[in-house]
This record gives C-alpha cells, sequence and structure tokens, in this order.
C-alpha cells in the first residue's frame, strides 16, 4: 500500500465540517456591546478628575496668566452648567453640563498659545500681555 504524499486530503472533509461549525456559531452570536452612558454620578466624576487635572496643571506651574485665566472660566462654565442640571434636571441641561465638562477637558489638554495674549483689567483698557 501507497502511502500519500499528502495526508491533509485524509483530513480535509473534517477540517472543513469543524470550520463550517465554526462559521455558522459565530454568524449566530450576539456581539458584545458595551454601552458607556452618561449618568449624573459619571458626569460629577468627570468633574472632580478634570478639576484634579487643572489643580496638577496649575501647580506645575509654568502657565500664563491668559491659560490660567482660560483654564478657570472653563472649570467656572463647567461648574454652573452642573449646579443648573441639579436644579433643574432634564435631557437638555443634561446634555449641556456633560457638553461643558468636555470642553473643560479639552481646554486643560489644548491651553492657548503665548502669542497675541491681551490682558484687561476691570474698567480698564486692554493691555498686551507679554510672559517674562
Amino acid at each position: 500500500m501507497k502511502r500519500p504524499i499528502l495526508r491533509f486530503f485524509y483530513k480535509a472533509p473534517a477540517v472543513a465540517a469543524v470550520l463550517a461549525t465554526v462559521s455558522m456559531a459565530g454568524c449566530q452570536s450576539v456581539p458584545y456591546q458595551l454601552k458607556v452612558e452618561q449618568t449624573p454620578s459619571t458626569l460629577l466624576y468627570s468633574y472632580a478628575i478634570a478639576n484634579g487635572m487643572a489643580r496638577g496643571q496649575l501647580m506645575n506651574g509654568g502657565m500664563t496668566l491668559p491659560q490660567i485665566v482660560q483654564i478657570l472660566t472653563a472649570d467656572r462654565s463647567a461648574l454652573s452648567a452642573i449646579l443648573v442640571f441639579r436644579d433643574h434636571p432634564g435631557a437638555e441641561t443634561f446634555r449641556l453640563a456633560g457638553q461643558k465638562v468636555e470642553d473643560f477637558l479639552f481646554v486643560i489638554d489644548h491651553p492657548i498659545s503665548n502669542t497675541m495674549s491681551v490682558v484687561v483689567a476691570p474698567g480698564g483698557q486692554p493691555v498686551p500681555f507679554i510672559p517674562r
């Protein structure tokens, strides 16, 4: 009896049957879906984390006055939106608060550059800000 050159041909029907079964099982299964939905708790946690990130950047130093003002303004805006949502819960105020927290995170990650910065004193004239 001669041995075949390729033994694969004897095993091919079994391999094809296993592959067909696995592919049919893969088509029938439901893909795993992770739903990440924003809740009031995640909104508060996100704000607390962003606030800590902003404090870290301020303590690190090296920020100019316009950058500090921009971060503080974004922080105040996010906190105000969260307080409005707390007082008037609803889908629109919740969406707005979430957007303000996202804007706050963006400001922390991408502070403005130092070029052409202007400082305005209350009741005064705009003064060009030149970092030292």
